[in-house]
C-alpha cells in the first residue's frame, strides 16, 4: 500500500530547503548497520530511495559522503536531499539506481571501470584530513591501540601467540612509514560488489557511503580484497581487472603489496573483534574469512598475483 507523506528538507549546503512530498513504498533493513531502506517515489514519479539511519549524526555523516562523493564526478545515486523523516529522525533521500549487483555481472570491463571510478574518487575529493590526523591514523597510533588490545586480549585468532600477531608485527614497520608519509583520501570504507550497481548501458554506480573515512588510497583496496575473499572470489580475475583500473595498467609496487597485507589482515582483525565484542551470530562467519585471509598471505598471493 502507498503511503503519501510530507516532509521537511534540512540540507547543511542550503541546496534543498523546504519540503517535498513522497509516496512510500517498500522497506528493507539493512543487515549490520539497522538501517531502514524504503522505494519511494516523487509526486511527479521519479523513483527514489529514503535511507533512514539509527542515529541522525549516522545520517549527517553519511550525506556529507555523499556530497563528497558526487563532487568528484563519479556515478553515485544523486543526493536529493536530508529530511526530517519524524520530529526528531533525519533520513537521506537520493535517486534510485535500477540494475544489478556487482556479483551478479559477469563482464569484466565493469570491474576495471570500478577500479577507474574509485581512483577519480581518491584523487577528485577535497577533505580537510583533520580526522586523519586526529583519530591517530597519520601517526600509525589508532592501528598501534587496536594491535596492543588484541595482543592482551582473549580472541585467540588475534592475541600475542596467534599468528596473526606475528604477522602484523612482520608488516607493521613499513604500515608506519606508509602512514606516515602519506595523505588521506575520500575513502568509501566497505568496498564490495554489493555496493555497486551495474546498470543495463554496463555503468557502475556505487551506493552506501554510510562509513566513509579519511584514510589512504590502500584502505578501500584492502576492503575489496577482503571481501572477495569473504565471497571466494580474490583467485578469480575480480581483483585483477578492479586492481588494473585503479593503476591504470601499471603493477602494484611490492612495497606497496606489503603495505596493502597490512590493510587485509587489520580490516579482517577488526571484524572479527567487532563480531565477538558483540556476540554476534556472525562470528562464525568473521573467524572462517579470517582463516581464509591468513591463508591468502601466507600463499603470498599479493605478492604473485597483484
Amino acid at each position: 500500500m502507498i503511503e503519501r507523506r510530507h516532509f521537511d528538507t534540512i540540507d547543511p549546503s542550503l541546496r534543498n530547503i523546504g519540503s517535498i512530498d513522497l509516496d512510500l513504498g517498500e522497506r528493507v533493513e539493512i543487515p549490520f548497520t539497522g538501517a531502514e531502506i524504503i522505494y519511494a517515489a516523487t509526486i511527479s514519479g521519479d523513483r527514489v530511495v529514503i535511507k533512514k539511519h539509527l542515529n541522525n549524526d549516522r545520517a549527517k555523516h553519511e550525506w556529507e559522503g555523499l556530497n563528497i562523493a558526487e563532487s568528484t564526478g563519479i556515478s553515485i545515486p544523486k543526493p536529493i536531499a536530508l529530511i526530517s523523516y519524524t520530529a526528531d529522525q533525519l533520513a537521506i533521500v537520493s535517486s534510485y539506481v535500477n540494475g544489478d549487483k556487482l556479483y551478479d555481472n559477469p563482464n569484466l570491463n565493469v570491474k576495471v571501470e570500478v577500479g577507474k571510478q574509485i581512483k577519480k574518487m581518491h584523487q577528485n575529493a577535497q577533505i580537510a584530513g583533520k580526522d586523519w590526523v586526529s583519530s591517530g591514523r597519520s601517526l600509525f597510533l589508532y592501528y598501534d591501540r587496536y594491535i596492543f588490545r588484541w595482543a592482551e586480549g582473549d580472541i585467540v585468532e588475534l592475541n600475542a601467540d596467534s599468528r596473526t600477531a606475528s604477522m602484523l608485527g612482520e608488516l607493521t614497520d613499513a604500515a608506519v612509514q606508509f602512514c606516515n608519509n602519506s595523505e588521506p583520501t575520500f575513502n568509501h570504507n566497505d568496498l564490495h560488489d554489493g555496493q555497486v550497481i551495474v546498470e543495463g548501458n554496463g555503468k557502475p554506480t556505487i551506493i552506501d557511503f554510510g562509513n566513509w573515512i579519511e584514510e589512504t588510497w590502500l584502505n578501500d583496496i584492502g576492503y575489496h580484497l577482503f571481501h572477495l575473499i569473504r565471497i571466494d572470489r580474490a583467485d578469480t580475475d575480480d581483483f585483477t581487472k578492479f586492481l588494473s583500473g585503479y593503476m591504470e595498467n601499471k603493477k602494484l609496487p611490492d612495497t606497496e603489496k606489503t603495505n596493502l597485507a597490512f590493510y587485509l589482515l587489520f580490516i579482517s582483525s577488526r571484524a572479527l573483534n567487532y563480531f565477538y565484542r558483540r556476540h554476534s551470530s556472525y562470528l562464525p562467519v568473521a573467524q572462517e574469512t579470517h582463516k581464509k585471509v591468513l591463508a591468502h598471505l601466507e600463499n603470498e598471493s599479493i605478492w604473485k598475483d597483484y
